[in-house]
């Protein structure tokens, strides 16, 4: 037997592409963007885009881009990114050294916790969303993921960010449709860290803003981010071509196709600010050839997020990747082994600095606050599967196995009682008891131990309120908007 005396961490790992074909990847984005280009329907975007070199056709909103504006986005962009939070103790550095985990989505549904039904979601709803994402350690930015239908349609982007301002101190993931909407949204962030500089040095918001594949960008969605990017509020890029409906059928085909639209937003957020922030993201997944409709819960999407992963790293560019979503409609076998599936491809992977959409059910059609409780959960499991086991004289336990010996047992060993809690994972709401032990406690399956959860939380857990000299500032700011929105 080799005898040493170092310790070394084993690690699980996984990988998909090799160096090799990622740069074919690469190259084949490259192609598109030169030879099919992209549809730009900004006039701001187009007229950027024009004076930093790319050919832009002006009356047909058609742009080709040089592989040269690439490079020189790709030098460009920073490859780590500060997330500031309103407390500062849940700040965050996006380097490639830790995952990190965001809710997601922005449905008009959500699964009602007290009856089970699906109903169209509230600004209340929204609040207690974001409360529960506040309390869930393995939830580190917040995304406000139910739209306020209670609210008139001009207005819902505005008050979902300020909703969320007010009941989470995490990060906040948000959006923008259009330059104004980024603007105002920019302003009530600034109100909560004291001015647009601070909010510069340590932006407590991001956006998501998203191409619509194939290979076309709307002016309202790519105006707003152009603000972020002006703002230094970083801007994660999340195509979403879906294989065999807005992508090809191949699984390649559909990653150099959403590839090249990430190089392409990136392009125009560079040309906008050079070295504004840029996360590289992405959604996509496959259609259901039944129905056309989007299907996250499904292995190729899995193989298609790990190589958005890995792209991302090829680039050295913070990234954010969506996995953990489900086809099924509500908490049940079919969204643990969907989410578990392609959670588990994305963790083994690493390298990811984000993962977004948890929380979501009927392929984020809905959202479900017992599921986002289960989902921290997964991840914590998850987190201990990718944690590996270390190995080491202390880690071998010969002189334990000794003293013990055939026969006996190594529960009271001082050993066990020095290296379990680190060791050994103990669940939260998952039931480990025999199953007379489970009968006696009333047979709860694991959704309704999430419900209770849920419960407890919107019961007990409230973040601090915004001061009231900030609270004034973003009302104010809010009715300026809805003169503006409604008039």
């Amino acid at each position: 037997m080799k005898r040493f005396n170092e310790v070394r961490t084993v690690h699980p790992k996984t990988n998909l592409l090799s160096p090799e074909e990622l740069e074919i990847i690469h190259g084949a984005s490259l192609q598109i963007l030169e030879n099919t280009g992209v549809k730009v329907l900004s006039g701001w975007a187009l007229d950027i885009l024009r004076k930093a070199g790319a050919r832009v056709d002006q009356g047909q909103k058609h742009v080709t881009i040089p592989r040269e504006l690439v490079e020189d986005a790709l030098t460009i962009a920073p490859k780590t990114i500060r997330y500031g939070a309103r407390n500062p103790r849940f700040d965050l550095t996006l380097n490639k050294a830790e995952i990190h985990f965001c809710t997601g989505g922005s449905p008009t549904c959500i699964m009602d916790w007290e009856t089970g039904e699906r109903r169209p979601s509230t600004t209340e709803d929204l609040a207690r969303w974001v409360r529960i994402a506040d309390y869930l350690p393995n939830v580190h930015v917040v995304w406000p993921s139910v739209i306020p239908t209670d609210v008139p349609a001009p207005l819902q982007n505005l008050i979902t960010f300020i909703t969320a301002l007010r009941n989470t101190e995490k990060h906040i993931e948000h959006e923008a449709l259009s330059a104004r909407d980024a603007q105002y949204s920019i302003e009530a962030a600034a109100a909560v860290v004291g001015g647009k500089e601070e909010l510069r040095k340590r932006p407590i918001i991001s956006a998501v803003q998203c191409p619509i594949s194939p290979l076309r960008f709307e002016q309202g969605i790519t105006e707003g981010a152009m603000e972020y990017a002006k703002a230094g509020i970083p801007v994660v890029t999340l195509p979403m071509p879906l294989a065999g409906e807005t992508g090809p059928a191949t699984l390649a085909g559909t990653i150099a196709l959403g590839n090249a639209e990430n190089l392409a937003q990136l392009v125009i957020l560079q040309s906008v600010s050079p070295g504004a922030p840029v996360v590289y993201g992405s959604a996509s997944a496959i259609a259901n050839l039944r129905t056309g409709e989007y299907s996250p819960g499904s292995p190729e999407r899995a193989l298609i997020q790990m190589a958005f992963a890995q792209l991302a790293c090829y680039y050295k560019l913070p990234s954010e990747i969506s996995s953990g979503n489900c086809d099924c409609k509500v908490p049940d076998i079919q969204a643990g082994f969907e989410r578990t599936m392609t959670l588990t491809s994305a963790i083994l992977l690493g390298g990811m600095d984000i993962i977004v959409c948890l929380g979501g059910i009927d392929a984020s059609n809905a959202m479900s606050p017992e599921l986002l409780v289960i989902d921290n959960e997964i991840i914590e499991g998850l987190k201990r599967l990718a944690r590996g086991f270390e190995l080491g004289p202390e880690d071998l336990a010969l002189n334990v196995i000794q003293e013990v010996g055939p026969g006996g047992i190594f529960l009271g060993h001082k050993h066990t009682l020095q290296h379990f809690r680190k060791e050994l994972w103990l669940p939260q709401i998952s039931d480990k008891n025999s199953f007379e032990t489970w009968r006696k406690l009333g047979s709860q399956t694991m959704d309704k131990v999430a419900r209770g959860k849920v419960k407890e939380i919107v019961a007990t857990h409230e973040p601090p309120p915004l001061p009231e000299n900030i609270e004034r500032e973003i009302s104010q700011i809010f009715s300026e908007a809805k003169t503006e929105f409604l008039s």
